[in-house]
């Protein structure tokens, strides 16, 4: 009797010890609303890398105007890397530009160095506004941020929009209109095709993983006339990748940009 006294005693205290043993169960986070995962995206990145790409078609010929930068770095600086696709051939340069506004631009044999805003008609600061303060993205506009309709996937929120409104429209054009470009007579195309045509709709699509932004893009499509059509967009990805960013030393050791021949030949 004793024996089973023991033995029931024992089994007892084992249960009790084994209940005060057990991790007690971790509380799953709550899900974000809509506002908190954009305000999740605002927050969350010091780099990363953005595409901007135009692009003019017909049924029979397309051509496409892309620039890719690479930002990143305290302060900030910028790898630019432009591309032009055209009757199924390729135009690609390279350059790297930094806050005083120099550009160093990657030649055959050797870099060089210009005044940015004077080689393509934008600044330092109009690189800012358009790939890491983008408004879309940084402050998007009420009639954005109503037209989401959020998923979620475990700790993935996508946010997906389609919007026809002009006045955000023509906002979200604008800075791919001034910094996809090599030159000023650019920007006066762009804003000519669109006057020509109509611009028809857009659509954005916002990736926020772990209450980090994972991805974002938006495209806006105009009709120019029966036959050509026009886009232009901008995405990004790649965040937090680059954060301590850097021009290289060969770079920085760029040589003058010689001067264009004005006399007449």
């Amino acid at each position: 009797m004793k024996f089973k006294k023991l033995i029931l005693g024992l089994s007892i205290a084992a249960a009790l010890v084994a209940g005060g043993c057990s991790k007690p169960k971790k509380q799953s986070e709550p899900i974000l609303t809509k506002s908190q995962v954009i305000k999740c995206s605002q927050k969350s990145f010091k780099s990363g890398q953005a595409k901007q790409t135009v692009t003019l078609g017909t049924d029979t010929s397309k051509q496409v105007v892309a620039t890719t930068a690479i930002f990143g770095g305290n302060p900030t600086v910028f790898q630019l890397n432009y591309e032009t696709q055209s009757k199924g051939k390729t135009q690609s340069s390279q350059e790297w530009v930094d806050s005083a506004n120099h550009v160093y631009i990657n030649g055959q044999s050797k870099w060089y160095k210009a005044d940015f805003n004077k080689l393509t008609g934008h600044s330092y600061a109009d690189l800012l506004d358009s790939f890491t303060n983008n408004a879309m993205l940084m402050d998007p506009p009420a009639v954005l941020t109503k037209a989401y309709k959020m998923t979620r996937k475990g700790h993935t929120y996508t946010l997906n929009a389609k919007i026809k409104d002009q006045q955000t429209m023509k906002d979200a054009l604008d800075p791919i209109f001034t910094t996809n470009t090599q030159s000023p007579k650019q920007k006066t195309i762009y804003n000519k095709l669109v006057k020509m045509g109509k611009i028809q709709g857009m659509t954005a699509k916002l990736v926020v993983k772990n209450k980090k932004l994972y991805s974002f893009q938006y495209l806006v499509k105009i009709k120019v006339n029966k036959l050509m059509r026009f886009s232009a967009g901008q995405s990004y990805g790649n965040m937090g990748k680059q954060d301590f960013l850097k021009i290289p030393n060969n770079a920085l050791n760029a040589h003058p940009l010689p001067k264009a021949d004005k006399k007449k030949k």
